[in-house]
């Protein structure tokens, strides 16, 4: 056990640890309590700066003066956003009261719809439109300047055979001269290729079958032959015109034994003298009897001179040509038959300058016949 003496030392320490600790607490509550005050002071500094910087901005009511009112034109409605817009919030600033102007309202603006993707698109400028073909060349006449300084030459050109195929026949008829098409009965395209030479300008006849000296050689559907009776040439001719109401006149497919025949043709040439039609003779062979009788009862009628393409070869052509518009210029006018060939074709097309320079117009069948 401690002595007095050390008990009496321990007491008296402790006293003084208690004194000690007791004025500590009040010396922390003074320091808290002007560390507060201070804090207040440089609050209330402030908060009066606030006020005088704002006062001076004219936040204040007693130092803003209200603007007159101006009015505003209405402004064009923004464009639409694709992305949607948020509501405003309640709570968002909103000037004061005196601040705020009335503007007279603006009428209602038209909301135009969203632009297209399309619409954004660089545009193509427009393709300037087809030119649409010119309408044949008719045959120049007697007194164009073209053929000045020239005798007046005419020359005819038919070509034979059309009917199994529109596609050359539409080429032919686009020749840059009159020709004159004769198309076979009873064809695939008969009356197409008749209408559309009709309907283009162009003069179109009939190729009628008739029966050739070689009989291993089929002439065709609704043939003449020379075994027929009057009777039945006359209903296979007018069967063959009714094929197409655009025919103007009528030549020979084959036909050579038949065009021998004086009895025959003469039916022939009464059915063609009803009609007010002329005729073609083919001359497939050199003592054909057609164009005879044909001016022995006054139908009208012209013989072929010339034969184009027996050679398919362009030499052989143009000397042809050549041979036709010799003819026309020592006679006056000259015939000339060819077929629906592509050497033809392009033969006939390379010659329209020839037949310029050579001082030779190009007609129809029509207009060579006797009788006109």
């Amino acid at each position: 056990m401690p002595t007095p003496k050390r008990s009496k030392a321990v007491k008296s320490r402790e006293g003084k640890k208690r004194k000690a600790s007791a004025k500590a607490p009040l010396t922390a509550g003074g320091k808290r309590l002007a560390a507060t005050a201070l804090i207040g002071w440089v609050l209330a500094l402030f908060f009066l700066a606030a006020l005088l910087y704002f006062a001076h901005q004219g936040y204040a009511p007693s130092t803003r003066k209200t603007p007159p009112i101006v009015a505003v034109p209405p402004a064009a409605p923004p464009a639409p956003s694709s992305t949607p817009r948020k509501p405003a919030s309640k709570n968002a600033a909103r000037p004061p009261a005196a601040t705020r102007t009335k503007t007279p309202p603006a009428p209602p603006a038209k909301v135009l719809p969203p632009p297209s993707p399309a619409a954004n698109r660089p545009q193509k400028p427009p393709a300037p439109p087809a030119k649409p073909l010119p309408p044949p060349r008719p045959a120049a006449p007697a007194s164009s300047p073209e053929f000045s300084g020239h005798p007046r030459a005419e020359l005819a050109i038919v070509i034979d055979d059309f009917g199994p195929d529109l596609a050359i026949a539409r080429k032919f008829a686009a020749l840059p001269f009159p020709v004159t098409l004769s198309v076979l009965p009873f064809q695939p395209y008969s009356a197409k290729i008749a209408e559309m030479a009709r309907h283009g300008g162009r003069e179109v006849i009939l190729h009628m079958p008739m029966e050739p000296l070689n009989s291993r050689i089929n002439p065709g559907p609704g043939a003449l032959m020379v075994s027929m009776s009057s009777d039945q040439i006359r209903l296979r001719v007018n069967a063959a015109l009714a094929v197409s109401p655009y025919f103007d006149g009528v030549n020979n497919h084959m036909g050579s034994k038949l065009t021998r025949d004086a009895k025959a043709m003469q039916t022939v040439m009464s059915v063609l003298k009803s009609r007010k039609l002329f005729f073609i003779d083919s001359m497939t062979i050199s003592d054909s009897l057609g164009w005879q009788e044909a001016r022995r009862l006054k139908v009208p009628t012209f013989k072929r001179n010339v034969f184009l393409d027996d050679s398919m070869f362009v030499a052989a052509i143009r000397s042809q040509l050549a041979r036709a518009v010799e003819l026309a210029k020592a006679r006056g006018a000259a015939l000339a038959i060819g077929h629906p060939h592509e050497v033809t074709l392009r033969t006939l097309r390379a010659a329209a300058p020839y037949f310029k320079a050579e001082g030779v117009v190009l007609v129809f069948a029509r207009d060579l016949v006797a009788g006109k």
